[in-house]
């Protein structure tokens, strides 16, 4: 036992390829690990599907301990309880990363199947994702202090992840040309429109465009910008 939990935290700090590593280097220079590891420096990064497994796992557990403690306050405030929506919206769509994973990755792949493989599209948003996953633990802590305005965190790290991904995928995908940084920008707003459809249809199934009062896909997209 004690030479297996000796490798385990090996492979998780090791100061080469350990996770903490790939994260200090996805912060500081995302391009690197993306192109090292797409140039086949594999022994030297740790795995892009063991980071994001390891961090949606993560998580998943403080998201059900903030929910855990804004039940407890709110209902604290309120005795004769409350509609908690948004502990039935986080347990219906927690694992809608893993729903959108292959729409993203055939998305952006039919825009750049000439440079880059589907392999290497894959890679790259395992870990886009695993980074975001990371900022998104970093930032719980102030979930926990400011948890009545909860809605409004949510909606300020969304801000953050879509202006993070456009920045990823210049950086990726991008040739420093007006032309490629349109692309990436109707990329951008085809994973915003995906992700709610996803959204949506895992809340309400084949209701959705009469629960949110539209009545075409087109009406759906223009409502999910006027909010």
């Amino acid at each position: 036992m004690h030479d297996l939990f000796h490798e385990l935290w090996h492979s998780i700090t090791h100061t080469d390829k350990g996770i903490l590593k790939l994260i200090k280097d996805l912060f500081a220079h995302p391009k690197k690990v993306y192109f090292g590891y797409f140039s086949g420096k594999r022994k030297t990064y740790f795995s892009p599907v063991t980071f994001f497994l390891i961090t949606a796992t993560v998580l998943l557990l403080i998201g059900n301990k903030i929910y855990d403690y804004e039940d407890y306050v709110r209902l604290a405030n309120n005795p004769n309880g409350y509609n908690e929506m948004g502990r039935y919206v986080f347990d219906m769509t927690k694992f809608k990363t893993l729903i959108l994973l292959p729409f993203h990755v055939l998305i952006l792949w039919s825009f750049y199947h000439k440079r880059f493989n589907l392999a290497k599209i894959i890679v790259f948003f395992l870990y886009f994702h695993g980074l975001i996953f990371v900022l998104q633990i970093l930032v719980s802590p102030i979930y926990f202090i400011l948890i009545l305005h909860k809605d409004l965190l949510d909606n300020i790290v969304s801000i953050i992840t879509l202006i993070v991904l456009y920045w990823h995928l210049n950086l990726v995908f991008g040739i420093k040309n007006y032309k490629t940084y349109l692309i990436n920008f109707i990329i951008l707003n085809m994973f915003y429109i995906i992700n709610y459809l996803v959204i949506f249809y895992l809340l309400y199934g084949g209701e959705l465009f009469e629960q949110t009062k539209t009545n075409t896909i087109f009406g759906f997209i223009i409502e999910l910008y006027k909010i």
